[in-house]
């Protein structure tokens, strides 16, 4: 299993009052899956993404991904699992404006030091995604669908074993939505990752995809 989350409970307090983002999901998806989170704005599917992708902790329950209970691991090691594990790609594109693609793509490595190698793998990533013209084009030079395609190298380059997109064709058309659904389904049959994809817009689900929904906190869909 890619990840597996049991009796998975999130409170958060807003305005003095808890409120229960999560109530108790338990889950299993299984490696190399393609999955869909789906559920009304405020259903908990977006809170089960940041759990799953090691960026916030539950308030109760385990989730386990790729081998990890993340529960028990420190800050810093969440941390070093979320460089070393899995790629995010986020509805914003969360491009750094005065980049170019390609330093967009290198920006989460620097910190730890670039490993021989890896811009060129960054260039060759960005041509795979249909930018090999744009390498030295700033976000503001490039469409919502060209940023999308930078952000989707830039999960791509660790090689993740969960890739997770949250809402990733919410600011796009229809047509550049399909095209970047498209891509993201043909990097995920060529590279074996697991995706997790949490959306309200069930227009990109296909037959065998795992859909799972989520509404009040609660999994009511697990298919």
């Amino acid at each position: 299993m890619i990840l597996r989350a049991t009796d998975l409970k999130k409170t958060y307090t807003i305005g003095g009052r808890p409120v229960e983002a999560l109530r108790g999901v338990s889950l299993e998806l299984a490696d190399r899956s393609f999955t869909f989170v789906v559920g009304p704005s405020g259903s908990g599917k977006s809170t089960l993404m940041h759990l799953a992708g090691a960026l916030d902790r539950p308030t109760s329950g385990t989730i386990e991904v790729a081998g990890k209970d993340l529960t028990a691991l420190t800050d810093d090691q969440l941390s070093e699992f979320r460089r070393e594990k899995l790629g995010f790609v986020f509805q914003a594109f969360n491009l750094i404006g005065n980049l170019d693609a390609v330093e967009n793509v290198l920006v989460p490595f620097y910190a730890k030091g670039l490993a021989p190698g890896m811009r060129a793998k960054a260039k060759e990533l960005l041509g795979r995604v249909g930018l090999a013209e744009r390498l030295d084009h700033r976000p503001k030079q490039l469409s919502g669908g060209e940023q999308q395609r930078v952000a989707i190298a830039r999960a791509l380059l660790k090689d993740p074993a969960l890739l997770l997109a949250d809402e990733p064709t919410g600011e796009l058309d229809s047509k550049t939505g399909a095209e970047i659904f498209a891509l993201v389904r043909s990097l995920h049959r060529e590279r074996g990752a697991s995706v997790v994809v949490v959306t309200h817009d069930t227009r990109f689900i296909e037959p065998g995809d795992r859909v799972v929904r989520i509404e009040d906190g609660k999994l009511v869909e697990n298919s």
